[in-house]
């Protein structure tokens, strides 16, 4: 079975690992991954800032954040929703010979509803396994009325150096530049180069991108998420933000599956699933 911890800073956590080495570990407040070693690798791939705070309530400086049901700052909730700060439950979780597996569920409460006035449940499957990370989220709305919601799993990938880093796939997508006041451009080339702060949804994009450093990259292979977002500080951003240390705007890029242009409907009962898969090449 995936092994349940508790450290001194009372912030419960799973850790899985398959039989062949790789191994993650997941917050139980906010569902939130903070770890990810691939099989053979000695180097976590995901970026967790060491000025981070954790616990019930507080949003870790890195991992991967479940952005629900807002992404960004685009309505009337708190930043990127209330799912990531929130204590989830652990419905399942296995360590097994090829992958390890955690499925873990927030439902509506009392707190939720006085932000957000609807009945649902979503549920955050985490599989890993030789040099794939899955993340699969699954919304259900389990009550009588329609809503709506916009959603993103928000890695932060640990890179030796952002400025080496390239974003392959986006071509041809239109996207809206957040340092620009929201313009709009269309991207014109298929390497996207990294060299500051960068903050920009890109809208229906392929199925598949890739997160290239000059030694090693990431297939970010994504379902049910049509956009992505490519996020990074600068050393600007880092300087503003008390859980950063200077100079981890080089240590770190996000590459986000997301669902932010046209926001989900779902009917009373109805399901919406949204995956990211991430592979270590």
């Amino acid at each position: 079975m995936g092994q349940m911890n508790h450290d001194p800073d009372t912030q419960s956590f799973i850790t899985l690992t398959a039989g062949d080495g790789a191994k993650s570990r997941i917050q139980l407040n906010g569902a939130h991954v903070t770890s990810w070693v691939p099989a053979g690798y000695d180097e976590d791939r995901i970026f967790v800032s060491s000025k981070s705070g954790f616990g019930p309530g507080v949003s870790v400086r890195g991992g991967i954040p479940v952005c629900f049901p807002q992404f960004g700052n685009s309505g009337p909730l708190q930043q990127h929703g209330f799912a990531r700060v929130s204590p989830w439950t652990v419905l399942h979780a296995e360590d097994g010979a090829e992958r390890a597996v955690a499925v873990l569920r927030l439902i509506d409460n009392d707190h939720t509803r006085a932000m957000w006035p609807h009945p649902f449940s979503a549920e955050l499957a985490v599989t890993v396994g030789g040099a794939t990370l899955e993340l699969v989220l699954t919304v259900t709305n389990t009550g009588d009325l329609p809503f709506s919601f916009t959603a993103a799993l928000h890695p932060y990938f640990r890179v030796h150096d952002a400025h080496a880093c390239r974003v392959e796939g986006l071509m041809g997508s239109v996207y809206v530049d957040g340092l620009e006041g929201g313009a709009r451009g269309e991207e014109t080339s298929d390497v996207l180069v990294i060299d500051g702060e960068i903050d920009r949804v890109y809208f229906d994009v392929g199925g598949s991108l890739r997160l290239r450093e000059p030694e090693r990259s990431l297939t970010l292979e994504q379902r049910g998420f049509p956009d992505a977002v490519v996020w990074n500080p600068g050393e600007a951003g880092v300087a503003r933000r008390a859980d950063f240390h200077t100079g981890d705007e080089r240590k770190m890029l996000c590459v986000e599956a997301a669902v932010v242009g046209r926001p989900v409907t779902l009917k009373a009962g109805e399901i919406w699933e949204g995956a990211q898969r991430i592979t270590a090449r």
